[in-house]
């Protein structure tokens, strides 16, 4: 899945939201503290359905966590 499906909705060093840009789906990721000491995203999300979409979330939701993932290191909310 490309990074370009994706775009950040709002990000904080709490968490982390982004959107399908072709789907409109949205998943909203927590950031958390880890068993280990080390912040993370939570492994659960926020989903938001676009109605109307032909795909559900579940399809993109792999990518939406890789791109959530990397837009949360670059902003240092997540080690």
């Amino acid at each position: 899945m490309s990074a370009h499906a994706f775009e950040v909705i709002s990000k904080s060093r709490k968490e982390v939201e982004v959107g399908h840009i072709a789907e409109g789906h949205r998943y909203k990721f927590l950031v958390v503290v880890d068993s280990h000491g080390k912040r993370v995203l939570s492994e659960s999300v926020e989903v938001t359905r676009k109605e109307g979409s032909p795909h559900t979330p579940e399809m993109f939701s792999g990518g939406a966590r890789a791109f959530a993932t990397t837009i949360a290191h670059r902003a240092q909310a997540i080690d």
